[in-house]
């Protein structure tokens, strides 16, 4: 697993001004998608001792403010109420929703069943009561709260696209400021985002390049594109980490498949139904399977929540009661039946044209569930030994790998790596904001500070 930077801690380590814009708005979403969960575990890690001089960052209509440790925990266990993290895999109503549905006889009459989302009105409400349980206040200034010396992370990236939130930093050259830009896929394939996506990352781009001292990627990949967009507006190479994002833990407690699958061949594609990730593939796949094998043809679960263009891309299904029948979408899982789900699958499906990661793929090669991605640079980064690399557009080899593997019955999770978890995760990136900070303080000392942005190239 990539790893880059890091050092020791020091004795006293510096304030961390934590960036909560992503997980604030989290109630906006029934449960969290991957980098969700990354920013969760490590807002956890954070914040850990609510007695901690930590502090949450988050832009209000007051200016960007600063809350202490104490009020962000509560935020944070209110989060994950919402997100049902906690709820047990038997508890799970997504999931026994989609196993009614698995087992139920056969409707020649039936459509696939498309869960529905998440209303902005019920959005709004969870956000009220996330508000209302926590308490929140006023808080202080961000530019005047946070201490001398403290290093500021961003990992959920969602409000880098609105500049005037950083500003503040152009008046705190002593804090670090640490970003973590996902990918640029929105600049490279526009045609396959919505409109006004390519405007948001550019927005998202030019932040980066304004205010970040040090920056955190996901795979060397990332970095390569990351970096080149942001070497066009200016910014030398800066002080990086490059670290797999890590295995929920939730993958880690469940222990095996569900039983009530054992005997049913299924796969999974677990991704926001929009235009990049390429469902329409596996959906002309499943055609031929049902025209070819009948009854005998495979389920395919489609796991996540519709996006971009998902009502014309769920009507490319078609109208074959057969093809229906064994094509299904759940949304709302949470992460131990994710685990469980995924754990019994004959396989995991990943035929996006584009990612910057491509968590399911890391997912399900930890845990031992025969993969099929697509053939692009992400996914040949991380993909384990189980993993089967096809180009995205050839329908006959995707139709030919999906049928040369075998149900998978009762599947028992594999021991994991400790490399892979969330711990191990939270603490290479903090190791590295540590090692981070010190050197621009000894830059500071020795010549005074480098203005953001325009740093000399480092090697």
């Amino acid at each position: 697993m990539p790893e880059e930077g890091g050092s020791t801690l020091t004795a006293t380590p510096r304030v961390i001004a934590y960036d909560l814009t992503r997980l604030f708005i989290g109630p906006l979403f029934a449960t969290p998608r991957g980098i969700d969960r990354v920013d969760l575990a490590l807002a956890r890690r954070v914040f850990a001792d609510p007695a901690s001089d930590n502090l949450g960052i988050l832009p209000t209509p007051w200016g960007v403010r600063a809350y202490p440790a104490w009020l962000v925990c509560k935020l944070l266990h209110k989060l994950e109420s919402l997100w049902a993290e906690g709820e047990t895999v038997e508890r799970d109503a997504a999931l026994g929703d989609l196993l009614e549905r698995l087992a139920a006889p056969e409707r020649p009459d039936a459509r696939p069943h498309v869960p529905p989302g998440m209303t902005l009105g019920r959005g709004i409400r969870r956000i009220v009561d996330l508000l209302g349980v926590t308490s929140i206040r006023l808080g202080r200034p961000a530019r005047s709260g946070v201490p001398q010396g403290a290093i500021y992370i961003n990992v959920g990236q969602l409000g880098l696209a609105v500049p005037f939130f950083h500003n503040w930093l152009e008046e705190r050259r002593d804090i670090t400021s640490a970003m973590m830009l996902h990918d640029v896929i929105p600049l490279e394939y526009p045609h396959l985002v919505r409109e006004g996506a390519v405007r948001h990352h550019d927005r998202m781009v030019r932040t980066v390049a304004s205010h970040a001292d040090c920056l955190i990627f996901n795979t060397a990949h990332a970095r390569e594109r990351v970096s080149e967009a942001l070497g066009q507006h200016g910014l030398a190479q800066l002080p990086s980490l490059v670290r797999w994002l890590p295995l929920p833990d939730a993958f880690g407690a469940v222990e095996q498949s569900l039983p009530q699958l054992a005997g049913l061949n299924y796969f999974v594609v677990v991704s926001t139904v929009e235009p990049r990730k390429n469902h329409e593939l596996l959906f002309r796949v499943w055609h031929r399977l049902a025209a070819r094998l009948g009854r005998d043809a495979p389920h395919l679960v489609v796991v996540g929540a519709m996006g971009y263009r998902s009502g014309e891309i769920v009507d490319r299904i078609g109208h074959d009661p057969l093809v229906w029948s064994r094509i299904h979408f759940v949304s709302g899982l949470s992460s131990p039946a994710l685990a469980a789900l995924v754990l019994g699958a004959t396989g995991m499906l990943s035929p996006s044209f584009a990612e910057g990661f491509g968590m399911p793929v890391l997912e399900a090669s930890a845990l031992g569930v025969p993969t099929l991605a697509s053939d692009i640079a992400a996914h040949r980064e991380i993909g384990g030994p189980g993993t089967r690399l096809l180009a995205e557009d050839d329908e006959e080899a995707w139709l030919a790998a999906i049928c040369s593997l075998p149900p998978a019955g009762l599947r028992v999770r594999p021991q994991l790596a400790r490399g892979q978890g969330e711990a191990a995760y939270c603490a290479d990136l903090l190791a590295f904001l540590e090692q981070a900070a010190t050197e621009k303080a000894q830059a500071a000392a020795g010549r005074g500070f480098t203005p953001r942005g325009s740093r000399p190239a480092r090697r």
